[in-house]
């Protein structure tokens, strides 16, 4: 089994950067990025896997083996389902709060021959929905993994002020008790969040405007 992330923002930043490196050391050697447009975006890519300009929804479009997970989708994912696909497609999005129906509109809309399956009710990370189907892969049920939803960042300013970053996702908790996130992913979100609003305040042209040593 392939996971496949197709790639719908404007560029992949520090924050998505981490996101994808997370999915590339979860499943190791098994990763495809799909629908990545940008020439710098691909050499990024290219150590975490497999990089393709076209969209998943042209290269699987004649697959019967496909599983998208779509949180619109009526039926959950099963390790069955798992065990049957050849490729898992998981949208390589940055959530939106409430969630604007992004994978089913870009990804399930065009793949007619997968099968789409959902992992609960509440929208996960790129990261946190990748860790949820490794485990059910392994067997674990649907209903036995544990998670947490929302996660506030507290980042300090100057003048004794203070910054709170609320992310309305659900975070997977692991067997210990810890909740699954990317390496140094709360100071990397803390650090990058109000760049990226700014950037959107200052219009679209500017998203995706990073310096050399962002990503890394």
């Amino acid at each position: 089994m392939q996971i496949v992330v197709e790639h719908l923002e404007p560029c992949v930043n520090r924050w998505l950067f981490k996101e994808y490196e997370f999915v590339s050391n979860l499943f190791r050697g098994r990763v495809i990025f799909t629908n990545v447009k940008s020439d710098r975006d691909a050499q990024l890519l290219k150590p975490l896997g497999k990089v393709y300009r076209e969209s998943a929804t042209v290269l699987l479009s004649n697959n019967t083996n496909v599983v998208v997970l779509d949180p619109a989708a009526e039926e959950p994912l099963t390790t069955s389902d798992l065990k049957s696909s050849e490729y898992v497609v998981i949208g390589g999005i940055m959530g939106s709060h409430p969630p604007a129906g992004r994978t089913k509109k870009l990804i399930t809309s065009k793949l007619l021959l997968a099968k789409a399956r959902n992992i609960g009710k509440h929208q996960y990370t790129i990261a946190g929905a990748a860790y949820v189907v490794k485990l059910i892969e392994n067997g674990r049920r649907l209903e036995e993994i544990k998670y947490v939803f929302g996660l506030k960042i507290s980042k300090k300013l100057a003048h004794d002020m203070e910054l709170e970053i609320e992310l309305p996702y659900a975070f997977p908790i692991d067997d210990s008790g810890n909740i699954v996130l990317p390496k140094d992913y709360i100071a990397i979100v803390a650090e990058f969040s109000p760049i990226y609003e700014a950037r959107v305040l200052a219009g679209n042209n500017n998203i995706c405007k990073y310096e050399d040593d962002e990503i890394h």
